[in-house]
């Protein structure tokens, strides 16, 4: 029990120390931006085809603690809904995947840019751009269209059998 207690407190100030050490002014340089060991990174392109669905997005942190840090995520459009901020952990010396809610809207091209900051509101390394084609409605179409071949298909065979039946009687 004190064990626990103990690795818990060492957590949080080494997590404490990392949110310190990033520092607390939000007008940083661009040069400035690139000295983090927590990153994005850049994915491919994105086909969105259920109206409903979670966007992966790619963060790394190369610190030798565990990390908190926020998922800014905007659109170039209204296509799509998104939450303003995801709040992710990232384990020491590794990347996680992390998964952004959106909700389609409308079917189109949507760029998304995507930013990290820390708890304190500290920007975390450069923006990134993520391509989005939004395929909506498709979802739909396909369950509808599919349930319309299994009805066509039961009603022919529904109309073969009633002429066999008529033809050998």
């Amino acid at each position: 029990m004190v064990r626990t207690v103990a690795m818990k407190f060492l957590r949080s100030i080494a997590i404490l120390s990392l949110v310190l050490s990033l520092g607390t002014s939000s007008s940083a340089t661009a040069s400035e931006l690139n000295n983090y060991d927590v990153q994005i990174v850049k994915g491919s392109n994105i086909n969105l085809v259920s109206q409903d669905s979670r966007v992966p997005i790619l963060v790394r942190n190369n610190y030798g603690t565990e990390v908190r840090v926020l998922i800014h995520v905007t659109t170039s459009n209204l296509r799509v809904r998104l939450p303003k901020v995801t709040a992710v952990t990232i384990p020491a010396n590794s990347t996680v995947n992390a998964t952004v809610p959106v909700q389609a809207v409308a079917n189109g091209n949507v760029t998304l840019r995507v930013w990290l900051t820390s708890f304190s509101g500290t920007r975390i390394g450069e923006n990134m751009t993520i391509s989005m084609n939004v395929l909506g409605n498709y979802e739909a179409i396909a369950i509808g269209s599919l349930s319309f071949l299994v009805a066509a298909l039961f009603v022919v065979g529904t109309i073969r059998m009633l002429r066999r039946r008529r033809m050998k009687s």
